[in-house]
């Protein structure tokens, strides 16, 4: 997948819809600043429960194991401690980790913005792992809001949302999503060139409006 445009979670929900793929969708998980990159890939999964001592050479172990996917990190969707920062992003691309999506808190925003290291969250919090977290599973289902995650899911995390299917429907998926891209960009420039909206979308209205 490395060199794959980046697909549009709307247009991967979209086909996810025609092709009744089974899918989680959540609009919960934010890009920690403005610019954040889009992510995308097969998941490895990543869980941190309340603990003692520090859990980072478990969770640098986890990392390596996870080259070329995207991590989830699951904290329960805490928000009174955080999973992840500036030191594990910078491991994570040492290993060739794609992105995080953070099922809890972060911090080092400006960190991660300096690394470029596509991180969403559902929010953020100050204090240091160490002392508070301890690693819980590796590959086990995250819970999120929406509904249960499997470890090697194919996830799309962009400024629109998160979507997450299953791997072995990836490719019709992309295809498609491709296909409903290139659609909306026609009738987008249709209207940029003057056309009515009536006339661009009224006789065939997307199923996606």
């Amino acid at each position: 997948m490395t060199g794959e445009p980046q697909p549009a979670s709307c247009d991967v929900s979209d086909a996810c819809d025609r092709l009744r793929v089974a899918t989680v969708r959540t609009g919960a998980l934010r890009p920690l600043w403005p610019e954040c990159p889009g992510v995308h890939g097969l998941l490895t999964t990543i869980r941190l429960a309340d603990g003692t001592g520090t859990p980072l050479p478990e969770l640098l172990a986890a990392l390596a194991g996870a080259a070329g996917r995207v991590v989830l990190v699951d904290l329960g969707g805490r928000l009174d401690v955080q999973c992840w920062g500036g030191v594990l992003a910078a491991s994570a691309r040492h290993f060739g980790v794609r992105g995080a999506l953070v099922n809890g808190a972060a911090r080092d925003v400006e960190e991660l913005r300096e690394l470029g290291f596509a991180t969403y969250a559902l929010g953020v919090h100050p204090a240091a792992v160490r002392g508070r977290l301890a690693l819980a599973a590796v590959d086990e289902p995250v819970e999120l809001a929406a509904g249960a995650v499997a470890p090697g899911s194919f996830a799309v995390a962009d400024a629109s949302g998160a979507v997450f299917l299953p791997a072995d429907r990836r490719d019709e998926v992309l295809a498609l999503a491709a296909e409903l891209r290139t659609r909306e960009k026609t009738r987008l420039r249709a209207l940029g060139a003057g056309d009515d909206p009536r006339d661009v979308f009224g006789p065939d209205p997307p199923e996606d409006a």
